[in-house]
């Protein structure tokens, strides 16, 4: 199925990359609106997600997600951010498991590290609660310090792939993108470009060097198809409550 949103909102970014900042909202009700309406996406979910993997998903946003939800509405209610798409990030990295942990150490709904951990202030990764606050903390930053010239809905895939694979990563492929003769502000051109961060001849010229470019094309596409069913099933909420009112009066 496939969505198209126009991205209407622009930004302005002030304040320093500090986490000082976290106990504020980042931007104005104006600035923050394309987020936190509905995003659609122009995206076929069916290219990333398996016929079985979208019938798991949707198993677990019935038995699983509302045991989470309260923490992504909690942690989102100031934030740039909307709740699904901090759900769907988290499903993503965890599958809904705040007690997963994986075999480099990451751990919690959102996949903590512990560096980062240490760097939002969280203290117990396995806390639901505080995975993922800090993991919408950490995406807020990441999104203060990507270039001004980034925005739209450019700028969320662009966070969500620096999250997965590295602000430094993400900046070494922008670069090769321009050089390409594409634009470093678009996540339609940089995600063509991530994957060469694999090739020795474009990576040995980065300042970052060798990185597996082609995971946060994944990581994003499969995330986007994600709040795409998310989207989808709430829509259908939403049609039965109307069905069920109207043959109620």
């Amino acid at each position: 199925m496939f969505y198209i949103l126009p991205i209407i909102c622009t930004f302005g970014f002030s304040g320093s990359n500090s986490f000082k900042t976290f106990e504020t909202p980042l931007y104005t009700s104006e600035e923050k609106c394309f987020v936190q309406k509905d995003i659609y996406l122009s995206i076929d979910e069916n290219k990333y997600l398996s016929q079985v993997e979208k019938n798991i998903f949707t198993k677990k946003m019935s038995n699983k997600l509302p045991r989470y939800i309260g923490y992504f509405k909690k942690h989102t209610r100031n934030s740039i951010f909307s709740w699904e798409l901090i759900a769907a990030i988290s499903y993503q990295e965890s599958h809904w498991n705040h007690k997963a942990i994986s075999r480099t150490k990451v751990k919690g709904l959102m996949m903590l590290t512990k560096d980062t951990a240490n760097y939002i202030g969280v203290k117990n990764r396995l806390d639901p609660n505080e995975s993922v606050y800090g993991g919408v903390k950490y995406l807020e930053n990441i999104f203060k310090r990507l270039p001004k010239t980034v925005l739209g809905s450019d700028r969320i895939w662009m966070t969500l792939a620096a999250y997965n694979v590295g602000l430094g990563h993400l900046e070494d492929a922008r670069v090769i993108t321009e050089r390409h003769g594409a634009n470093p502000n678009y996540w339609s051109d940089v995600k063509k470009y991530l994957p060469l961060l694999r090739v020795k001849k474009f990576y040995k010229k980065t300042k970052y060097g060798y990185a597996r470019g082609n995971e946060p094309v994944k990581y994003v596409a499969r995330i986007q198809a994600y709040l795409n069913v998310i989207y989808d099933d709430k829509k259908s909420y939403l049609a039965a409550l109307s069905f069920k009112k109207i043959f109620n009066n």
